[in-house]
C-alpha cells in the first residue's frame, strides 16, 4: 500500500471528509480573493469568468479559466492576469475542516517509516492488518499536530457575561489522540512492529587476551555427525563515543604472543593491572 492510500485510510478514521462550496465574487477590483474556507482541495478547484451579454437582459456566459494560483492552506485565490479586473468569477471546490492533503501525506510518510523501522520492506509491502496499524499511527501524529495549534487558543470572557471555553476543544482532541495512541500501541505490540518492537541479538564473547570475538558455531543435536558450521553475525558499528579525548587506547603489536604477555616483566607495560591472587600465591592479571 502506498503512502497516499495510507493517508486516505487515516482521513476516513478522522472523519475529515471533503465538503463542497461554491461562491461568486465580483466585480473584482483586486486580483486576490479570500475564499470562504481554508484547506482547499486544489485538484477540485474550478474557476469560471462570468461575461455579460450584449444586452442587459441577456444571461451571463461562463468560461473556465486556469489563469490563477491557489494558497490552499489559507484559502487565498490570486488571478495572474489583470484582465480579470471588473469581471465576475464563479469559484467552486472542496475543502477540509481539519487536515489538508499535504498534512496527512506527511504524517502517513512518518508513520510508514516507523512501521518499517529496522526492516528491509518498503511502503508497497504494507498490506492486510498492517494497513490499519499504519493509518492509526498517522492519525496519532495528525491529532498531535492539531492539538498544538488548538493549545494556543485562550478562553474568552466578556463583561456581558459571555464565556467561550476554548480549552474544551483542545481537551477533546487530546482525549481522541490518547485513545488512538492506545489502540496503535496495542496493535503494534501484538504485531511486534514499530519503534517499540522487540529485537533479538546473539551475545558474543570477546577473548580477554586478544580482544577478538570468540568464534560462534551453529547449534547442532548431540548426535549430529556433520562438522560444525561457522556463523559470522554482523559486527556492531561501534560504541557510544562518551570517552574523554585524552583516553589512551593501548595497541598490541603483532610480534607479541599470548605467552609473551604472560611472561612480561611488568604487566603495567601493557596497561594491565592485578585483579587478585590465586590460591597458590600466583598473580592473576
Amino acid at each position: 500500500m502506498s503512502v497516499a492510500q495510507t493517508a486516505v485510510t487515516a482521513r476516513a478514521m478522522l472523519r475529515d471528509f471533503p465538503k463542497y462550496f461554491e461562491t461568486e465574487v465580483g466585480p473584482l477590483n483586486v486580483l486576490t480573493v479570500r475564499l470562504p474556507h481554508p484547506l482547499i482541495q486544489q485538484q477540485s478547484m474550478q474557476v469560471f469568468t462570468a461575461t455579460p451579454g450584449p444586452n442587459p437582459e441577456d444571461p451571463m456566459t461562463s468560461v473556465a479559466t486556469s489563469d490563477w494560483q491557489l494558497d490552499s492552506r489559507n484559502g487565498l485565490l490570486k488571478f495572474k492576469s489583470e484582465s480579470m479586473l471588473n469581471q465576475r468569477a464563479v469559484i467552486s471546490a472542496y475543502y477540509y475542516t481539519w487536515f489538508s492533503d499535504a498534512d496527512l501525506l506527511m504524517h502517513s510518510s512518518q508513520a510508514t517509516e516507523e512501521v518499517l523501522y529496522n526492516t528491509t520492506g518498503e511502503a508497497d509491502d504494507i498490506e492486510g492488518v498492517l494497513t490499519e496499524v499504519t493509518a492509526m499511527a498517522a492519525v496519532v501524529r495528525a491529532l498531535w499536530s492539531l492539538s498544538l495549534e488548538l493549545s494556543l487558543d485562550i478562553d474568552v470572557s466578556t463583561p456581558e457575561g459571555m464565556y467561550i471555553p476554548a480549552r474544551q476543544r483542545f481537551a477533546q482532541v487530546m482525549q481522541m489522540m490518547q485513545y488512538w495512541e492506545g489502540e496503535y500501541t496495542k496493535r503494534a505490540e501484538a504485531l511486534n512492529i514499530g519503534l517499540g518492537s522487540f529485537e533479538q541479538f546473539r551475545l558474543r564473547r570477546v577473548a580477554y587476551l586478544t580482544g577478538r570475538y570468540v568464534p560462534v558455531f551453529k547449534e547442532r543435536e548431540i548426535d549430529d555427525p556433520r562438522p560444525p558450521k561457522r556463523l559470522r553475525p554482523p559486527i556492531p558499528d561501534g560504541m557510544m563515543e562518551t570517552f574523554p579525548p585524552e583516553t589512551d587506547v593501548i595497541e598490541l603489536t603483532e610480534d607479541l604472543t599470548p605467552v609473551d604477555m604472560w611472561t612480561a616483566q611488568s604487566n603495567r607495560e601493557l596497561g594491565w593491572s592485578s585483579l587478585g591472587t590465586s590460591g597458590s600465591g600466583g598473580t592473576i592479571v
